[in-house]
């Protein structure tokens, strides 16, 4: 998967660039090596949280990390916002219904009903599947960024 190999590599630069082994990422994040070694690895994505984690402690644009771009001007990022949150603004930004979105990406009504309800968080993957879909950046659908 394309995401999954850009991501292994826009990591792996950061590491090198900040001089971090994969324990040492691991110990400052508060997360398991192996999972940082899956991630540089192409593996798989880590999971919301991690992701995050690693967004903020590396202060780097979301979409960069995720390989959608080579570059961001922003220096600087607002925090994480609630997902449900931004997205429902989102939503109601674009005229985008719920339906919409769930039968256009083959979600279930309950996942986004949980999403919109800050019960559950989207996978990285469904992160950038609704950023192309919303025609947004995942900073902005992060709440990074507006």
């Amino acid at each position: 998967m394309v995401i999954m190999s850009k991501f292994a590599e826009t990591l792996s630069a950061l590491m090198e660039e900040h001089t971090l082994n994969a324990p040492a990422l691991a110990k400052l994040l508060k997360t398991d090596r192996t999972n940082i070694t899956r991630y540089l690895r192409a593996e798989r994505l880590p999971n919301y949280q991690d992701f995050v984690k690693l967004i903020e402690f590396f202060n780097v644009s979301a979409d960069v990390l995720l390989g959608r771009m080579d570059y961001c001007n922003y220096q600087k990022f607002r925090p994480v916002q609630p997902f449900g949150t931004t997205l429902y603004h989102i939503l109601n930004e674009t005229k985008t219904t719920q339906y919409r979105v769930i039968k256009d990406l083959k979600i279930s009504q309950a996942t986004m009903y949980f999403w919109l309800r800050n019960n559950r968080l989207p996978t990285v993957e469904n992160l950038d599947k609704l950023a192309d879909y919303l025609d947004v950046t995942v900073d902005y659908l992060l709440g990074r960024i507006s």
